[in-house]
């Protein structure tokens, strides 16, 4: 028979803890609670949460009043891990609070609970997730934040490699309030986004781009925007700009600006037949973003946002606990 001791630990979800008591009990709301008494193992005691290293000075002695975090719940039962904390001195990182192995630095709720959250967040409304999990908006948005961290901890890796990007703006808020999308069209995803628009957000883009990956940026697409235009020849003169099909038949229809727009934007449309890329993908991805921010009912917090659209406009593949990830 499996001890209760193995069982709890399986509850909490990781390896490397040693368990110390539990308790079951009815809150004031007769909701029903677990709650177990944990630590780390003396291996990954004093650990940093940041860079990993172990057995390093203790700071201060361990907190009178232990912390707890909140689990996944075990069959509708609230499960609380508590344990004592202890700050550490580490050399890159200075004074930090030690690592825990079930939980995020300065989360309050375990790994799998965070990730739980996203994958539930990448498919259902915000309001939604928030019920069932029994935590509120801002939280949904804070486990977020941290598993986009642990699954993709630099995301500009994404900015390697580029060869065919697109370019537009989308609104998330009345009043005007923008962000700015690039994506990657070979991958299908989106590769940087930031608040705002026009020449100055895409500026910031190009500007984090090293020379080699801004050499490797073959063509670019995008609406018939001149920011756009003077960012690509400003930045990457020597890549190939094309134009949204749908932009080229709205200037054919508007026939008093006729000359002007054959002027300015016959070379792009003619690029955008050889090279057989559109906007198409980009308009998908606004779509697809602001399909994130009604279910969602808005955002108060950018980075939130950005967060989600980073997570869901991605190959990223959210985990589960205890359920092995399927090959697409």
């Amino acid at each position: 028979m499996t001890s209760s001791n193995t069982l709890l630990k399986k509850i909490i979800g990781v390896k490397d803890v040693v368990v110390t008591d539990a308790e079951i009990h009815c809150d004031k709301d007769g909701v029903t609670r677990l709650t177990i008494d944990a630590r780390p193992n003396s291996w990954n005691q004093n650990k940093c949460p940041f860079c990993g290293r172990k057995r390093l000075p203790g700071y201060d002695r361990p907190s009178q009043s232990p912390r707890v975090w909140r689990g996944l719940d075990f069959g509708g039962i609230m499960v609380n891990i508590k344990s004592q904390t202890n700050r550490i001195v580490c050399p890159e990182h200075g004074v930090v609070t030690a690592d825990v192995p079930w939980a995020y630095p300065n989360s309050s709720f375990t790994k799998d609970f965070d990730m739980t959250v996203s994958w539930l967040a990448k498919y259902l409304p915000r309001s939604t997730v928030s019920e069932y999990m029994r935590i509120d908006w801002k939280t949904v948005g804070k486990c977020i934040s941290r598993s986009l961290h642990d699954l993709e901890p630099d995301l500009s890796r994404r900015l390697d490699g580029l060869v065919h990007i697109g370019m537009d703006e989308t609104s998330y808020c009345k009043g005007y309030k923008y962000i700015a999308v690039i994506i990657n069209h070979d991958t299908n995803t989106v590769v940087w986004a930031a608040d705002g628009h026009r020449k100055t957000v895409l500026s910031k883009f190009y500007e984090q781009l090293t020379d080699e990956q801004k050499a490797s940026i073959k063509v670019v697409t995008g609406d018939g925007a001149r920011w756009i235009t003077d960012c690509v020849n400003e930045f990457t003169p020597d890549c190939v700009r094309c134009v949204d099909p749908f932009h080229v038949v709205e200037w054919a229809m508007d026939t008093l600006d006729e000359l002007r727009s054959e002027r300015w934007h016959k070379e792009h449309i003619l690029n955008t037949i050889k090279f057989g890329l559109s906007n198409a993908r980009i308009e998908a991805t606004n779509n697809k973003i602001k399909l994130i921010i009604r279910k969602a009912y808005g955002f108060r917090n950018i980075q939130n946002m950005l967060d989600m659209v980073y997570l869901v406009c991605s190959n990223i593949r959210i985990p589960l606990p205890n359920r092995k990830l399927r090959n697409r």
